[in-house]
């Protein structure tokens, strides 16, 4: 039969278990009501592996902002330094 080296299995392992923490801390400190409850997105991310972290990354993250609000814009004055506008 084909076996697979360790070498070759163990990146993919890291990566996917940094993704999940990833996730998890993400959905932990998120502030903005989320499209289903938070428990409900650790449950998924951590027993739908690795659709679950994907489709958190893709439905949360890729979203627009509620009420289609535009990023603030940004000035540079004569300083050189960078400041949220005020509009």
């Amino acid at each position: 039969m084909f076996e697979v080296p360790l070498a070759l299995l163990l990146p993919v392992f890291v990566i996917g278990v940094l993704l999940i923490a990833y996730c998890l801390v993400d959905i932990a400190r998120a502030d903005q009501p989320l499209l289903i409850r938070k428990w409900q997105w650790a449950l998924a991310v951590l027993l739908l592996v690795p659709i679950g972290p994907l489709a958190y990354l893709l439905f949360e993250k890729l979203r627009p902002l509620p009420g289609g609000a535009a990023p603030q814009a940004m000035s540079t004055h004569a300083g050189g330094n960078t400041y949220l506008r005020g509009d």
